[in-house]
């Protein structure tokens, strides 16, 4: 129902007014595109009936009237994706060429002849090259808070504008060429603390990159182990630690980044399998590896390199040789006094609490179904699980180690989530492989991913956003 609505939205996509305007010929491949000049009267002259999407109060508060008003987008997000025509809902909807870009039914204008190849063709160019208005400028441009998420499934970070809760841009990730190469999965991402770039692993081709927050630009990149699953970042952003979460068990080290200069320092052994989620302690001397292959955490010290202790997931029991996992601890989140470790437990569906100064578990909380990557929110009275595998989200009281709710509604594959700066609000973010939710064109067999705004006070869900395929991680700028 919700995507016969979303279709209803955008039926007078291109009746942007009914005058008649004149249509100027189309500019050079060189020479600059001017809205009012080659895109506007495009749309102004594609109406059928009077426009519905024009006036004080337009249908779903789409309006077409104005570049402000079209970027300005729906209730149901944005309809144009700066520099990126084959994402933006408009194109796709006037798209009668699936060579181009995917096409979205009705085909726009409704009911009237679909506008011509060289139209289409000149609106992608401009959305292309940045979908500007006539003074030349980028919409959500700028030092802006933004959330940044990565999408797993075709090598892409979908940057949201936490003011609108729209999507702003799409940072094309990795080294290999287009989307028709095989995923390189950007799987995890992390903020500097200055806020100013940001750093994103590529779990399939064994790389982490870093890239300018505003700008979005590429600083560099650095090859790390077989498959990075987990980064943090140090107080002072000089060195990052990744994980690297190798089933074959034959690389069983982290891997110390020099972020300055983007090279390896060092890299450390775990004496774990499989290390997955990194955790610093309190006060950032030492690391600790969850180790979902052999169902236990490592203690690193930094300034030696030395595993200090491991700390079974099953108190008194060490996996034995040659034994699966029973739990698969992921990742983990201290409270905040940085004594209890909350760990959670892909496998049996818990949320495992260390207490680090006795160095043992002390608690199990029973969550949902594959537990992954949690989070404390601002204040630290809670902590949030999402279950990938039961479509929830656990939250636990930090102080009674009790779940206190169970967010539902999230509908496919939870994975990880980030809170705004005020705790107000906290954004999950979804897989979505099965595609049960979505109301945009299905590019092959990628559904796109879906990030959730969730009030934290209230526990309802206010809105729900159409990523790239297989969200996974997030990292806010406030």
């Amino acid at each position: 129902m919700r995507a016969i609505y979303f279709v209803l939205a955008v039926f007078a996509l291109v009746a942007a007014g009914c005058s008649e305007e004149a249509i100027v010929g189309p500019p050079g491949p060189n020479d600059p595109i001017i809205y009012s000049k080659h895109i506007q009267p495009i749309f102004a002259n594609s109406c059928a009936t009077s426009a519905c999407h024009e006036g004080s109060n337009p249908q779903n508060n789409l309006s077409l009237v104005s570049w402000d008003r079209m970027m300005s987008g729906s209730d149901f997000g944005a309809v144009v994706i700066p520099f990126n025509g084959r994402k933006s809902h408009l194109l796709q909807h006037i798209n009668t060429d699936t060579s181009l870009a995917p096409m979205a039914l009705p085909t726009m204008p409704f009911g009237r002849t679909p506008l011509s190849r060289d139209q289409v063709l000149l609106i992608k160019r401009w959305i292309d090259e940045g979908a500007k208005n006539d003074a030349g400028e980028v919409a959500l441009s700028g030092d802006r808070p933004r959330a940044f998420v990565t999408n797993q499934g075709e090598d892409l970070v979908t940057v949201i504008d936490l003011a609108t809760q729209r999507v702003a841009r799409f940072i094309s990730v990795g080294r290999l060429p287009d989307n028709s190469s095989p995923p390189e999965a950007p799987h995890n991402i992390v903020m500097s603390p200055d806020g100013r770039v940001f750093y994103v692993n590529l779990i399939a081709a064994g790389i982490v990159e870093k890239y300018d927050a505003v700008t979005f630009e590429k600083l560099g990149s650095v090859d790390v182990g077989l498959s990075p699953a987990q980064i943090i970042i140090n107080s002072d952003g000089s060195a990052l630690y990744v994980s690297n979460f190798d089933l074959t068990h034959v690389q069983r080290f982290i891997t110390k980044v020099n972020t300055t200069t983007m090279t390896v320092a060092s890299n450390i052994e775990t004496g774990g399998f499989a290390p997955h989620g990194v955790t610093f302690n309190a006060g950032q001397t030492s690391v600790y590896t969850m180790n979902a292959g052999s169902d236990d955490v490592s203690e690193i010290e930094i300034a030696t390199g030395e595993v200090k202790r491991f700390i079974p997931i099953v108190p008194g029991e060490p996996l034995q040789p040659g034994t699966k996992a029973k739990h698969e601890p992921y990742q983990s989140v201290l409270a905040n006094d940085g004594n209890l470790m909350f760990v959670t437990c892909r496998a049996s569906g818990q949320v495992r609490v260390i207490d680090l100064a006795l160095g043992r578990v002390i608690d199990s909380i029973t969550v949902g179904s594959r537990p992954l990557i949690l989070e404390r929110t601002p204040d630290g009275s809670e902590i949030w699980v999402p279950n990938q595998g039961s479509a929830t989200v656990s939250v636990i009281n930090v102080a009674t180690r009790q779940i206190v709710a169970t967010i539902t509604g999230l509908e496919t594959q939870p994975h990880a989530v980030a809170f705004s700066a005020d705790g107000r609000s906290a954004w999950v973010t979804c897989e979505n492989q099965t595609g049960t939710h979505h109301h945009h064109p299905i590019e092959g067999s990628k559904f796109p991913g879906i990030v959730f705004v969730v009030d934290v006070a209230t526990r309802v869900l206010r809105k729900d956003i159409e990523v790239g395929a297989f969200a996974a991680g997030i990292t806010i700028r406030n």
